[in-house]
């Protein structure tokens, strides 16, 4: 449908029309005449469109001839400009749009916004990234008056001095919660400097290029690497699943498949989690591929503007990123690798909330393209459709190359381990003792901890309660490089209780996090030489990269951190991986919570073992007999698959149906609690009580409250041809503020 705005009083334009899609939750399309000075004009081009009162940026999804039979002649108005010379979306790339907007109940102006880049949304690209640095080092006694006079600027010194360097300002605001008028002040009293940089497009720019020869590949290898050439070949779309144990070589099926493209004069595009996304990932393909695109969130506008101008000429035919790069418009695609396919990472949590992995699918199966999905711990829906007549085509690589062996996993009870006197109990002595062990041979471990800060919590002895935040529902988290108890979710600080707020009783802080695990370690092994890895270390760009160089160089030989260390690194000389508390991901009320408990333990372990040295891992948990944890134990993910999958299929969670959550937020409680409950109301008529449509809420969800927003959800579970059923009622209430959709 289209329609358009008070314009012309002297009747229809003549020429020709433009449809456009804005990025508006109104699922309809725009009609413009389109002037003479906007001529050639093709779909995928962005233009300047007037929009009631002010100017929209817009897509065209189609030219016409004639004028929209629906829209009163003297209410179509012009476009205002054409921004590409050039469209920079390929007609396949305007059907995927429209299949992400009908699959993640949006319009398909926001599944194309989504597909651009923030740098392509705007008219004027910005060419640098704003950064701040400190000029001096303030004194501690500076800083304590700051923090009795001025918190925020204390703040806002304290993470600067933290990054050790200049920090992004999107990234400070990000991390602290502040405003900018912190930094101003600070700069007017000499303290701090505003700057700016230009981020590099190519992280190897100064590096030569230096080919690397392909290794023998092992039968297996070979075996895989046939069958996915034998569909680019023939440029015919098939989709595969390359289950491999880590350490399998699956790198190498997705090189040769990519070098076969290249050979062809086609193109790729490879999505690994954005955590990934470092020299020693990007080097495997540069070495073998030449120069490839890399798109990542450290570029400036108008180099991502630059990059997307080179994918579309066919000037970089190798494109490795993220979640967005998906969308590159690559002409002549070939193949499609989605690296860790499992990864939650590929997954938008914001409109549109697609998945990277549907979409991929359907954009190979537009394009004719090879898709290949690749993991050692594949997610259920991939697993349970490679075992289905249509799915996916099921590759496996079952042993490590040149012989390796995957690592002995060992469950260490914490609910029997003796408790260090007077500190908490961060390391079992199973743990203690390997890592002293690997220290004394001279070899290097990694641990694990998905919990960053000192303590996750605070605890009165006399009442029970905790210190919560006053804006969300959540515990605050104990920070000692801050001397703070923060929030997580909107970063407010407050100086840490000394009593409990409730009973006036006395609080003791409970729980680990990387600060206590690293205080633990150091007191245990001062010989040690750690690196700490979390969102409190890696305040710049280029942390990752410099504390990882320095790991594998040796100048380190402990590197202790969250997720960031779980995954994507490949160390020959790391021989040990603790996992300091398993449970972490168990306790989250989720039906995928022991798919990714099994996930990420199977990850972190294939960290170790890498050379001929061998590998252990010590897993810490309070639940041993869960049965996520010992599948894990002995790298059986089959059997944990077969039976995750037997109580999906009982209770009809994916990939059996369809699971949806819709999230309503406001201010008020009443006004979140009137309009669920409508919501509610219309999608249970919508059933019409249908066996197989569950609409469960509104309730309120794990987390209440966030930034002084009061939350609702409701919960669907159905069929997928239930699904159709209640398809347009869910249209409509994405239109109303403030109401997503989510698919589970």
């Amino acid at each position: 449908m289209t329609t358009g705005f008070q314009g012309s009083l002297f009747g229809a334009p003549k020429g020709r029309f433009a449809r456009v899609a804005l990025d508006t939750p109104v699922r309809r399309e725009f009609s413009y005449h389109v002037p003479e000075s906007c001529e050639p004009l093709l779909p995928g081009s962005r233009v300047r469109v007037p929009f009631g009162r002010r100017e929209g940026l817009g897509v065209v999804v189609a030219v016409e001839d004639f004028a929209p039979a629906d829209v009163p002649p003297d209410r179509i108005r012009s476009l205002n400009g054409v921004l590409d010379v050039e469209p920079l979306l390929t007609p396949a790339l305007l059907r995927l749009a429209h299949f992400i907007a009908d699959t993640t109940y949006c319009s398909w102006g926001q599944a194309l916004a989504a597909m651009l880049p923030a740098a392509l949304r705007r008219d004027r690209p910005r060419r640098t990234i704003a950064v701040v640095e400190l000029v001096t080092m303030p004194s501690t006694e500076d800083l304590q008056k700051l923090e009795q006079s001025f918190p925020k600027q204390a703040k806002a010194l304290a993470y600067l001095l933290q990054a050790g360097g200049p920090m992004e300002l999107r990234e400070f605001r990000n991390r602290t919660g502040l405003t900018r008028s912190p930094l101003d002040t600070l700069e007017r009293k000499g303290l701090v400097k505003f700057g700016h940089k230009k981020a590099f497009l190519d992280p190897f720019a100064n590096v030569p290029l230096l080919r690397d020869k392909p290794p023998v590949l092992t039968a297996a290898q070979q075996h895989c690497v046939d069958r996915v050439l034998e569909s680019v070949d023939a440029r015919h779309h098939r989709d595969f699943l390359l289950f491999g144990i880590t350490g399998s070589g699956k790198t190498e099926v997705y090189l040769h498949a990519l070098e076969r493209c290249l050979e062809q004069g086609r193109g790729a595009i490879v999505l690994v989690p954005e955590i990934a996304l470092t020299p020693q990932t990007v080097s495997r393909f540069r070495a073998r591929c030449g120069h490839v695109a890399v798109l990542h969130s450290g570029l400036t506008d108008a180099e991502r503007h630059d990059q997307w101008v080179a994918i579309r000429e066919g000037r970089l035919r190798v494109v490795v990123g993220a979640r967005s790069a998906l969308f590159a418009p690559m002409p002549d695609l070939g193949l499609i690798i989605l690296d860790e396919e499992h990864e939650s990472s590929f997954k938008q949590d914001s409109t549109p909330r697609y998945h990277a992995r549907d979409v991929a699918r359907e954009r190979a199966r537009l394009e004719d393209a090879v898709c290949v999905l690749g993991s050692a711990t594949p997610s259920l829906e991939s697993w349970a459709s490679a075992h289905e007549e249509g799915g996916l085509v099921k590759l496996e690589l079952r042993e490590r190359v040149a012989g390796g062996k995957l690592p002995q996993i060992q469950i260490v009870d914490m609910r029997v381990q003796k408790p260090e006197k007077g500190k908490w109990l961060v390391m079992s002595q199973p743990l203690c003792t390997a890592l002293g062990a690997a220290l004394d041979r001279d070899e290097r471990a990694i641990l694990f901890l998905n919990q960053r800060g000192y303590a996750p919590a605070w605890h009165c002895r006399a009442c029970g309660g905790s210190l919560h935040c006053k804006a969300c529902d959540v515990a605050l988290t104990y920070h000692r490089w801050r001397r703070k108890a923060i929030c997580h979710y909107c970063m407010h600080e407050e100086d840490p209780p000394k009593t409990c707020p409730e009973c006036k009783g006395p609080v003791d802080m409970v729980g680990v996090g990387t600060e206590r695990a690293q205080e633990s370690v150091e007191r245990m092994f001062p010989k040690a030489r750690l690196a700490r890895m979390d969102r409190d270390t890696m305040l710049r760009r280029e942390s990752y990269e410099e504390v990882l160089r320095a790991f594998g160089c040796g100048d380190f030989n402990v590197l202790l951190g969250t997720q960031m260390v779980a995954k994507g690194l490949d160390f020959p000389e790391v021989t040990l991986v603790g996992v300091l508390n398993a449970d972490t991901a168990l306790h989250h009320p989720d039906f995928r919570a022991s798919e990714r408990c099994f996930n990420l333990i199977a990850q972190v372990a294939g960290r170790a073992g890498r050379s001929d040295h061998g590998g252990k891992v010590v897993v810490q948990t309070w639940m041993p007999e869960h049965p996520a944890l010992m599948a894990a134990k002995n790298h059986d993910y089959a059997g944990f698959a077969k039976e995750e999958l037997i109580e999906r299929k009982l209770f009809g969670f994916p990939p059996f149906g369809a699971a949806l959550r819709i999230s309503f937020e406001a201010e008020h409680r009443s006004r979140v609690e009137e309009t669920s409950n409508a919501a509610a109301r219309d999608l249970r008529a919508a059933a019409g009580g249908a066996a197989e449509i569950k609409i469960l809420g509104p309730a309120a969800p794990p987390v209440e409250k966030i930034r002084g927003r009061i939350r609702r959800q409701i919960l669907i579970r159905t069929s997928h041809s239930g699904l159709a059923r209640i398809r347009e009622v869910l249209y409509a209430l994405c239109q109303k503020q403030g109401i997503s959709v989510d698919s589970l």
